[in-house]
């Protein structure tokens, strides 16, 4: 699934400070490297790169002496032509067409209407388990490689209920499992994975699957933890623009994809990668 990376949030930024006209954003040198510039704009991109909220003088300079250290590199490499190198023409290729898209994906979602109030209070209602009810579990995990010879996972997980017969089982398997102490707030869980954790009690076991990995969650306690008004407001409409954009990015690829011819070869694929 297509989600949108830290460039497309660098564009945003950088589009919508265009549109307010803003005088900070003028093309001012701020060093020089055997004659080539650097710039205000150039600066300001790679420290919205690295996070939106870096800011200050302090960690503009130390962002400002990497970009001289990196044009060095860059002159470097130009006396050597490596820009004709085929591996370095590919590379700059690929990252264009990855900018083109993004910078395309920037400017629509700029444009996206945000999230309105009756949204995020119903949002808020609608799932209490990660405000009003949000909950901390900490837990025992039981972590092990899945064994289809030896384990029949489904019938472990509608069978087994302790994590004393967990471990029973496994033992008389021959299976090698390690236990630790790990905690999880339910306002960080998937939406759909809410529900089932929500009903959990002290003792009970939750399987987590991924891929040949298990992991078995004994619930040891379970605190009440729930989030003010103000931040259960503040993070709903942040997960709802979240949505927002992701869903008008799928909707966006659906169209282009019905309006245009793609062949895809998958046999050539499976020979180079087999």
């Amino acid at each position: 699934m297509l989600r949108i990376s830290k460039l497309v949030l660098v564009l945003l930024i950088m589009l919508n400070a265009c549109h307010m006209g803003n005088d900070n954003l003028e093309s001012k040198v701020l060093a020089e490297v055997n004659g080539d510039e650097i710039t205000v704009d150039q600066l300001q991109i790679e420290m919205l790169k690295v996070s939106p909220n870096l800011e200050g003088a302090e960690a503009a300079k130390k962002m400002l002496a990497s970009l001289v250290d990196r044009q060095l590199l860059v002159q470097e490499a130009l006396k050597f032509n490596l820009e004709r190198a085929p591996e370095v023409i590919r590379a700059i290729e690929s990252s264009k067409a990855q900018i083109y898209a993004e910078a395309y994906l920037a400017k629509k979602l700029a444009k996206l209407e945000a999230v309105s109030d009756d949204e995020v209070e119903e949002f808020v209602s609608n799932h209490p388990g990660m405000f009003k009810q949000r909950k901390l579990f900490k837990t025992v995990d039981v972590a092990f490689v899945n064994d289809d010879l030896r384990l029949d996972v489904k019938l472990m997980e509608r069978n087994i209920t302790t994590l004393e017969s967990l471990e029973t089982e496994l033992r008389l398997k021959n299976i090698v499992y390690h236990k630790s102490n790990s905690q999880f707030l339910t306002d960080r869980l998937p939406l759909d994975l809410l529900p089932k954790v929500s009903q959990l009690k002290q003792g009970d076991l939750l399987f987590m699957h991924n891929h040949n990995n298990i992991v078995v969650k004994s619930i040891d306690s379970i605190l009440d933890m729930p989030l003010s008004n103000t931040m259960s407001i503040s993070l709903a409409r942040k997960l709802l623009n979240q949505q927002k954009k992701q869903a008008f990015i799928e909707k966006e690829i659906n169209r282009l994809q019905k309006l245009s011819s793609i062949q895809i070869f998958n046999d050539k694929v499976n020979m180079q990668f087999h």
